[in-house]
């Protein structure tokens, strides 16, 4: 009878020891259950996070590559106006290389009358311009080119025919004396026989001097733009002119 309480006692004993086993482990598990579900959910975040920095980084991308395509574009863009701002120095360093050409021809050709200081040649900006008396051209009150006046001119053209890249302008000049009764009909004012004597000049150089017509023309200035004083003889003189400027094509 006691054998049988004893051997009844070992296995509750041995049943209890099993269940506290199971317990054990069982809690065990389940904080290793927690911690997996920890981790998972860290990885979770950190997987977000990974994505989120992932879109970021495909958008700085995107704007980095519109940024230097615009980039790209601005370098083109000043790339052109550069080899444009070259073309055009090089293009204005001719001009004047040409320009100086045929001012030292005129200068060669016409030396008696620069000499004489019936001929001024001046190059500024660009422009060539060739100042001549009205007196080597005209007689008084007339718009007829004189035979003096007419050499003069042949002489000019074979420097300016040259020049095919350059407009050749005309301008006539008066001082402020009055038009005299004899005239007033033909020419009322200083305008009318300005124009008409830059005309007469643009007219013989295209048809005595063979220079093109398109490159011709004419204007007239009455005595509006003088080169000095009209108070005196010397400076009237010196406003009753024609200018002939030799400049780049418009």
């Amino acid at each position: 009878m006691l054998e049988r309480r004893l051997l009844f006692v070992l296995c509750l004993l041995l049943l209890l020891l099993s269940a506290c086993v199971s317990r054990t482990k069982y809690l065990q598990l389940e904080a290793n259950l927690a911690d997996t579900q920890q981790e998972l959910e860290t990885t979770e975040t950190r997987l977000s996070y990974t994505e989120e920095s992932r879109e970021k980084c495909i958008d700085s991308l995107a704007d980095f590559q519109g940024r230097l395509k615009e980039i790209k574009n601005e370098n083109l863009e000043l790339s052109q106006a550069l080899d444009q701002k070259d073309s055009t120095i090089e293009e204005q360093k001719k001009v004047i290389r040409q320009l100086h050409a045929t001012k030292v021809k005129i200068e060669s050709t016409l030396k008696d009358q620069i000499e004489a200081q019936e001929i001024r040649i001046e190059e500024i900006e660009g422009k060539l311009k060739v100042i001549l008396v009205d007196k080597i051209l005209f007689d008084t009150g007339s718009v007829q080119i004189n035979k003096r006046g007419k050499e003069v001119l042949l002489e000019l053209a074979d420097s300016l025919r040259e020049s095919k890249d350059q407009d050749v302008v005309v301008e006539g000049h008066t001082d402020d004396v009055p038009i005299g009764l004899a005239l007033m009909d033909k020419y009322p004012s200083n305008w009318e026989l300005s124009a008409a004597r830059a005309i007469e000049v643009a007219r013989y150089l295209q048809e005595k001097g063979w220079i093109e017509p398109e490159r011709l023309s004419a204007t007239a200035y009455s005595y509006y733009r003088p080169l000095a004083s009209n108070d005196t003889a010397a400076g009237r003189r010196q406003n009753r002119r024609i200018e002939i400027i030799l400049m780049p094509k418009r």
